[in-house]
């Protein structure tokens, strides 16, 4: 028996005197599945993340040249209120940058009303007067706040620890003085000693000693 392929129709099986036998075309079945997965990243590649400007950004208690952004007059604790940013150095925009990132300004500055502290709105107004070429302010007359705004001052800052919101201890970075930019930049001025939440507990940062004679300048309790 020989058996012979018709690639065309079917097998054929010769038998004996001469008959041939068909049989049926054989059956196949192909079953194929296939998997598309739509959502690969084109090229497999992450985004632009844009490391080149990103950074962890902190300041540290010291004396910074500031720019006067904006004033108000604060009537709770009769005073004026410089709203500040860094103008110089490395941390230039700092506070700008922090608003931009947590929705909040952390620096305001002020200056006394009270009549029995004029000698200290005297003492910033001189620095401010130092440190601006042109300014001007009339002692002994009404004066538009608004006329800092723009220029440039001197600021000592010192740390003061504090209870947050969610009951944790933080610290934040708060004014201490006034004072030119010329003292800044010629480091005439000494960093006052942390406000500490525990006055017995040690503060691990460095610490210059200053002297006294100075009023911590109020401010808002926001963290940096």
């Amino acid at each position: 028996m020989r058996i012979y392929s018709n690639h065309s129709t079917s097998l054929l099986l010769l038998a004996g005197a001469g008959h041939l036998l068909k049989l049926p075309k054989p059956q196949f079945h192909i079953e194929i599945t296939v998997n598309i997965n739509t959502k690969v990243k084109e090229n497999n590649m992450l985004p632009n993340m844009n490391l080149s400007e990103a950074r962890s950004e902190s300041i540290k208690p010291g004396g910074y040249i500031m720019r006067i952004l904006d004033v108000e007059i604060d009537e709770k604790y009769n005073r004026l209120k410089l709203k500040c940013d860094i103008a110089e150095g490395q941390s230039a925009g700092y506070y700008q940058r922090l608003d931009d990132r947590a929705g909040f300004w952390g620096m305001y500055a002020s200056m006394p009303l009270d009549e029995n502290k004029r000698w200290k709105f005297k003492r910033d107004i001189d620095a401010i007067r130092e440190s601006n070429p042109g300014f001007e302010w009339d002692d002994d007359g009404e004066n538009d706040e608004k006329k800092l705004v723009g220029n440039l001052i001197g600021v000592v800052t010192r740390l003061k620890e504090y209870i947050g919101n969610d009951g944790a201890d933080k610290s934040k970075i708060v004014p201490y003085m006034i004072v030119s930019v010329s003292d800044i930049k010629t480091n005439n001025y000494k960093v006052p000693e942390p406000i500490l939440r525990n006055k017995d507990a040690a503060f691990s940062g460095e610490v210059v000693d200053t002297t006294g004679g100075f009023e911590e300048l109020r401010t808002d309790d926001i963290p940096f």
